[in-house]
């Protein structure tokens, strides 16, 4: 355990967001190397970066550009890309064409291509037109980088998404510039909030929710791109904890809403394309909402035990009790 670096974590204040969350039931230790040490590994793994660029073409397609870079031709492999990146970590300012020790260095760290029998070979594999082209876009770490065919592609599911006769009903609203207006949306949108009596809060992007006045009714969506069939995606909602991201995202949405309107009813709905860009919402019964919001509830207490005790070398049931086969 890193001393100095814990006393630097706990002067501050921490808010927990999903991934956050969901990475400390997982793995503690994990959590510890990425948010308590800072070393977290920087993902470009594609489905990622898709999932990101569809997001963006559906709810703020305006803000393209700042969020991405376009290069003109094809991205390297997820792989070559990480190396990339573990390299502009190390020096930002070098050519990546002649920055052999570097890589070499990232190779090594990574377990990379090292079963190749020569430096050249592995540096062959790095130092390609395509890595040179992306190399230069990757000077701004809040910015994605894409191709072509990654924007033609993203841009053809959003299309699908939202021409869907449901996602337009779901999305669309009678909003105007009035301040009376009944209805309020809201796309993209950081929110965040403290929890009563425990050391941290709360954070992350909520999709999309709709507060509805005139209803006393407010609805929050998330949009899920999944490599699976819909059929599938009962069983991806356990997999991924999705029902712990629902849970915090109405958790955010109550918190953030004026007091007036915390008595209103919510509602949920997961919005899904597949890999056969089949689009469908999924609606969350109130009573399965209810008991996603419990399990919050236990998650938090979870989390409070490893933060309060500053425990992070196991999962939190093997450490209250011996675990028997």
């Amino acid at each position: 355990m890193n001393k100095q670096a814990e006393e630097t974590f706990y002067a501050g204040e921490f808010s927990f967001s999903y991934s956050s969350l969901n990475k400390l039931l997982f793995s503690p230790s994990l959590f510890y190397k990425d948010y308590i040490l800072r070393d977290r590994e920087i993902k470009t793994d594609k489905y990622l970066v898709e999932g990101k660029l569809v997001h963006c073409l559906v709810f703020e397609p305006e803000h393209l550009n700042d969020k991405f870079n376009i290069v003109p031709e094809k991205t390297p492999t997820d792989s070559t890309r990480k190396i990339l990146y573990r390299v502009y970590e190390k020096d930002s300012t070098v050519d990546i064409m002649s920055a052999d020790d570097l890589i070499l260095e990232a190779l090594k760290e990574q377990n990379l291509h090292q079963k190749l029998n020569e430096d050249s070979a592995r540096l062959k594999k790095i130092q390609t037109p395509e890595a040179q082209i992306y190399w230069k876009f990757i000077a701004n770490p809040n910015v994605d980088v894409i191709d072509q065919e990654t924007l033609q592609r993203c841009t053809e599911y959003a299309e699908i998404i939202k021409g869907n006769k449901d996602v337009i009903s779901l999305f669309e609203s009678t909003q105007t510039d009035f301040d009376l207006d009944p209805i309020q949306t809201y796309a993209e949108k950081p929110l965040e909030c403290s929890l009563k009596d425990r050391p941290f809060g709360l954070k992350g992007i909520v999709d999309f929710y709709k507060v509805d006045d005139a209803e006393k009714l407010v609805t929050i969506c998330d949009l899920k791109t999944t490599g699976k069939s819909i059929a599938d995606f009962k069983e991806t909602i356990d997999f991924y904890n999705y029902w712990l991201q629902a849970a915090i995202y109405a958790k955010l949405v109550f918190e953030n809403l004026e007091e007036s309107q915390q008595d209103y009813n919510f509602i949920f709905k997961f919005v899904v394309i597949d890999k056969y860009k089949q689009v469908y919402v999924f609606d969350v019964s109130p009573e399965t909402l209810s008991a996603w919001t419990q399990g919050l509830e236990e998650t938090l207490k979870v989390a409070e035990y490893h933060y309060t005790k500053r425990d992070y070398t196991l999962p939190y049931q093997f450490l209250i009790e011996k675990v028997i086969l």
